[in-house]
């Protein structure tokens, strides 16, 4: 891959690729038993730290843990743009609960709850290989997703998975402030990598979060329906399957003419602008 030729998608020529995180290069399922055994070592904390009245381990799990889930689920079926506060939720959380932490202990006990995700979280098969191909063909790379919970744990999580190795950079919208579609959350991904949007191609599995926002910044756009097909009229300017056919379509999969990729190679197409 050294030896390809530049990047391009149809006449657009391809600096970085930004990527969409959950069900482009992972999926998640609730880590049950990890969870349990994180609110256990969240009560001894709490015990240790002389809080105060402490419940149960399920009542701290369900009281503080999925109590800010289902507001986050909430605020992400809403569409709102702005990101969530969790810290804010959080906080009050424990508070409905009789307890009112400090921030150190309140960024501390929120840590062990997350790093419990850990458990939850699977690489799709092919990501590492996919994501160094990438990289050695001299595109850089950025994670671009939408996360509300604290940067320090998600980043920790990526390093956890070994993904923070394969990238250049990484934005969350609990960084920003802001959820894609919006305009900031791409141009801060962007200006991290010190690449002009119109040299970007943003992948990703949803049509309006990955699709129509990184489109409206400027970017090529690239959805996978590799663990999900998202349904709706507008469309990425190319789709395909796997993730893993990513480095064919960029370094010389396409068929001459603008960006119509192989017929089965890849899955369908658009024109590119």
């Amino acid at each position: 891959m050294a030896d390809a030729a530049p990047a391009r998608l149809g006449d657009r020529p391809v600096d970085a690729v930004l990527l969409d995180y959950g069900f482009t290069l992972v999926t998640f399922s609730r880590p049950d038993a990890s969870l349990r055994s994180a609110h256990d070592e969240i009560r001894r904390r709490l015990l240790a730290a002389g809080a105060g009245p402490v419940p149960s381990a399920e009542v701290l799990l369900q009281g503080v843990h999925d109590r800010v889930e289902m507001a986050v689920e909430r605020h992400e079926s809403g569409g709102v743009l702005r990101e969530l506060d969790v810290v804010s939720l959080e906080r009050e959380a424990y508070a409905d609960l009789g307890l009112r932490l400090p921030s150190p202990l309140l960024d501390e006990v929120a840590g062990i709850a997350q790093r419990a995700w850990w458990d939850g979280v699977v690489v799709g098969a092919g990501v590492p290989a996919t994501l160094a191909a990438l990289r050695r063909g001299g595109l850089r790379l950025a994670l671009c997703s939408n996360a509300p919970y604290r940067p320090a744990s998600m980043h920790a999580q990526l390093h956890h998975l070994g993904l923070a190795a394969l990238l250049d950079g990484a934005t969350f919208s609990s960084e920003v402030g802001w959820r894609k579609p919006a305009a900031p959350i791409f141009a801060a991904c962007a200006g991290a990598l010190g690449v002009p949007a119109e040299r970007c191609v943003m992948v990703g599995d949803r049509r309006r979060e990955d699709v129509a926002g990184a489109r409206s910044a400027g970017m090529a756009t690239v959805r996978t329906r590799e663990h999900r097909d998202d349904p709706g009229e507008d469309d990425a300017d190319v789709v395909i399957d796997h993730l893993s056919q990513l480095p064919r379509l960029l370094f010389g999969a396409a068929t001459e003419g603008a960006g119509v990729v192989a017929s089965g190679d890849i899955g369908s197409s658009r024109r590119t602008r």
